[in-house]
């Protein structure tokens, strides 16, 4: 009885033996990263718009004015507060003819200048030209009225401004 009892060990212990180990349990999951902070959002904002501010830069150059005018909508809507990437576009738009929306990209320009501190009422006065000139061409003549009326406050403002 020794023997079967001596057996019995012998193969529950070879069970046990043969038996890979249970594998370890997965690693634990990694955190998510960190959102970006506002201030992360806006430079990688700001770097893209002026990646395809020279992008449209190029284009133009080439004369590749469709082109141009998606990099340069491209920036202008990635930072809606800038003027140079409104007037960039309104540059592409007049050069496929397209004055009327090149007239809504200067204005969006416009805009943008009279909303910085503090504006500078010369280059202002300038675009409104350019502005007024475009809507005329556009037939648009009750906003080419407006617009030069808006230039008139603002050459006012320019020759009452004291000398830089």
């Amino acid at each position: 009885m020794h023997r079967r009892a001596l057996a019995a060990v012998l193969l529950t212990l070879a069970t046990f033996a043969c038996t890979p180990p249970p594998p370890p349990p997965p690693p634990a999951p990694l955190p998510p990263p960190p959102a970006p902070s506002v201030e992360e959002l806006e430079a990688e904002k700001s770097v893209r718009a002026q990646q395809m501010w020279n992008e449209g830069t190029s284009f133009g150059r080439q004369g590749r004015w469709a082109q141009a005018e998606r990099s340069y909508r491209e920036a202008a809507t990635l930072r809606p507060d800038s003027a140079t990437y409104h007037m960039a576009l309104a540059t592409a738009l007049l050069q496929q003819g397209r004055d009327s929306d090149a007239a809504d990209a200067l204005l969006a320009g416009i805009r943008a200048e009279e909303a910085e501190t503090p504006p500078n009422h010369r280059l202002i006065a300038v675009d409104y030209e350019r502005l007024i000139q475009t809507l005329e061409r556009a037939n648009r003549l009750d906003e080419a009225r407006s617009a030069r009326e808006r230039q008139r406050l603002h050459r006012m403002l320019r020759d009452t401004a004291p000398p830089e």
